[in-house]
Formats: structure tokens, C-alpha cells, sequence
């Protein structure tokens, strides 16, 4: 067959309207690319995202476990003091029925006495837990105190936060007959708070905690003041913290100075150190007024140590025999509950001369 052959004119015409037709499918050609391209587009950006989800997700779950285990040990060690102190108590609750069934204890005038090795034995049990007492005899060097042994420690936020009411008639059947006359005679319920302990026999000298103290039997001391005497335990309970020195400054109404320890009593302080046995029951002061968070209010206070115990500021009673306290020293220290959180004390204020 003869190639056909058209005219410029022809070929001329076709090539216009190929153009022709080529513009007019081009854009649609076009917009099918760019809608793929962007489909495909979309869907990688969505499977990135996926993926940085999942991994997301994945290092949240190994984070939640780890937080987990760590939350876990922690409230474990938040609760074994608890469990320590409630263990302690029990045992204590169990040795002490086990040597009433015996025999009976003979400073509470129960049972007969010869009971008396069984209840030895089981208070001999508790020398590891206590170790002391570490008393000094009233009228002793203070500088030659021995501070080793400290009975300290931590435990519930509560307790103790209720005041003690002075006794009207009778006496805590729980006091054992060693500090019995003793109690009484210093308004002890209000002064030494409830007895938290049986009678011990720890390195061979007889006590018992109360709340606000421990009182020790000193037999050397037969038929003097000095018999029973109030445990330091606010030696004890401050860890041989170190308070700043007050400087020598003459006393007068209101205000003194104690050059064994280079510190100052004044105002309230001072008058209840003085209405309730001064150094016989308190000792000397081994700091100057200070700031505390009590543990029992959770609220600040102004304090002031002194070697047997902590005088406490309550302005909440403002006007009444409960406005000084002392502090719940025998329940933190016996029973391993929590400390006061001290305040950085400040160099007390010189006294000027008169």
C-alpha cells in the first residue's frame, strides 16, 4: 500500500490539534499525580505517626512499671517503721500478760514475790532495745555526762497530742510501786503524762517511761530527794545537737543565766522551770529558746531543752496552766515515734548590762 502523504498544510493542522488535545488531558494527568503523590504522602506521615505513638506508649508502660516498683519499695519502707512500732508494742503487751500469768510483777504489787526472776528475765529481754538509762545523779558534773547509747528515733505523727488532766484522787493503776509516792507527790499525770512501759530492770537499775519522761530508781540514794530521779532525756532525744552559746550577762527578775551551760531561762520558762523542780526535775537548760514543728500539732512553736525535758510554748492556751508544756519526749524516744523538725536557731541575743 502506498505510504500516504499529507501536506504541510495537513501536518501542520494534526500537529496543532495534538497540542490541542495534549493541553487539555495534561492538567487532569497532573492533578492525578498530585493526588496520588499526596495520598501516598498522607499515609507516610500516618505511619510515622503511628510509630512514634507505639513507641510512646511503650516507653510509658516501662516507665509506669519502673514508677510502680519504686512506689511499691517506698510505701514498703514508709510502712516498716509502722509495722516496727506496733511489733514493739505487741511484744511489750505480750510480756508483760505473760509475767502477770507467771507470777505477777512485783513493783505493780501483783502476784507474789517470787515472781520475781520471771519478770527479771522478760524485762531483761528489752536491755538490747533500750539501752540505758544513761541518768546522772542530780548535782553531777554536766560536763562529764555520758552522751554514748542514745535512745532516739522516729515513728507515728500523732501521738500523744491530747493534754493530760491533773489527777484529782488515785493514781494510773499502771505506775508501779517504785515511783508510785514519788508520781503523786509531782502532780505526776500532768507533769510525767501516762505510764507507757511495765516496770524494767535495765543494766541493773529499775525504770519506767511515761510519756513525758523516765523516771530511774537510784537505791544509793535511799531515804534523799534524790531516790527517784527524771531521766535526760532531753539529752538523749536532741543528739547532741549543737545550739549556739548565749554570752555572760548578770541575772535579774525574769531572766538567768547558767554558767554550766552557757545558757539563758526567761519569762514563762523560767517560772514554770521554777514551779516544778527546777534542776531536781529538769535540769539545765542545754539551749536557748528555739523554733520547732511539733509532730503532735504540726504547727510551730517556741521550745527550750533542757537536760530531763522540753519545756513547749502552746499560745492556743494562752492564760492557763497548760499555756508551757513539757514535751512528749518518753513516747518519742520509747516508742520510736517521730521528732520535732527544728528550725536553723539563730545566735541567742545579748543581754545588755543593766
Amino acid at each position: 500500500m502506498p505510504e500516504e502523504r499529507y501536506t504541510a498544510e495537513e501536518q501542520a493542522l494534526f500537529d496543532l490539534e495534538f497540542q490541542k488535545k495534549l493541553a487539555s488531558e495534561l492538567p487532569n494527568v497532573r492533578e492525578e499525580e498530585i493526588k496520588a503523590a499526596a495520598q501516598r504522602a498522607a499515609e507516610l506521615e500516618l505511619e510515622q505517626q503511628r510509630e512514634a505513638i507505639s513507641e510512646q506508649l511503650d516507653s510509658e508502660v516501662a516507665s509506669a512499671t519502673i514508677e510502680s516498683a519504686r512506689d511499691a519499695r517506698a510505701e514498703a519502707n514508709r510502712e516498716a517503721p509502722s509495722k516496727l512500732v506496733v511489733g514493739l508494742v505487741l511484744l511489750l503487751l505480750l510480756l508483760f500478760l505473760w509475767a502477770v500469768m507467771r507470777g505477777g510483777l512485783p513493783g505493780l504489787g501483783l502476784g507474789n514475790p517470787g515472781a520475781n526472776s520471771t519478770t527479771n528475765s522478760a524485762a531483761q529481754s528489752l536491755t538490747p532495745v533500750l539501752d540505758g538509762p544513761r541518768a546522772t545523779p542530780i548535782g553531777g558534773d554536766v560536763n562529764s555526762i555520758n552522751t554514748a547509747g542514745d535512745q532516739t528515733g522516729r515513728g507515728l505523727p500523732n501521738a500523744g497530742a491530747e493534754v493530760v488532766p491533773t489527777v484529782a484522787s488515785g493514781i494510773d493503776p499502771n505506775v508501779s510501786q517504785v515511783f508510785a509516792p514519788f508520781y503523786l507527790q509531782h502532780d505526776g499525770l500532768r507533769l510525767f503524762g501516762r505510764s507507757i512501759s511495765p516496770l524494767l530492770e535495765v543494766n541493773g537499775r529499775q525504770v519506767q517511761w511515761f510519756e513525758r519522761t523516765r523516771l530511774e530508781h537510784w537505791p544509793e540514794y535511799a531515804g534523799t530527794p534524790y531516790e527517784v530521779q527524771s531521766g535526760l532525756v532531753g539529752l538523749e532525744y536532741t543528739d547532741e545537737r549543737d545550739f549556739p552559746k548565749q554570752s555572760f550577762f548578770i541575772n535579774r527578775p525574769g531572766l538567768w543565766f547558767f554558767g554550766e551551760t552557757s545558757h539563758g531561762v526567761r519569762g514563762k520558762f523560767l517560772d514554770y522551770w521554777m514551779a516544778h523542780g527546777g534542776l531536781d526535775l529538769l535540769g539545765y537548760p542545754i539551749s536557748d529558746e528555739v523554733v520547732e514543728i511539733l509532730p503532735e500539732t504540726q504547727r510551730y512553736h517556741t521550745v527550750q531543752y533542757f537536760q530531763r525535758g522540753r519545756l513547749e510554748l502552746h499560745p492556743e492556751h494562752a492564760g492557763t496552766e497548760d499555756e508551757v508544756q513539757l514535751g512528749l519526749l518518753g513516747r518519742a524516744l520509747y516508742l520510736n515515734e517521730e521528732k520535732s523538725t527544728p528550725v536553723q536557731p539563730l545566735a541567742p541575743t545579748p543581754v545588755p548590762l543593766p
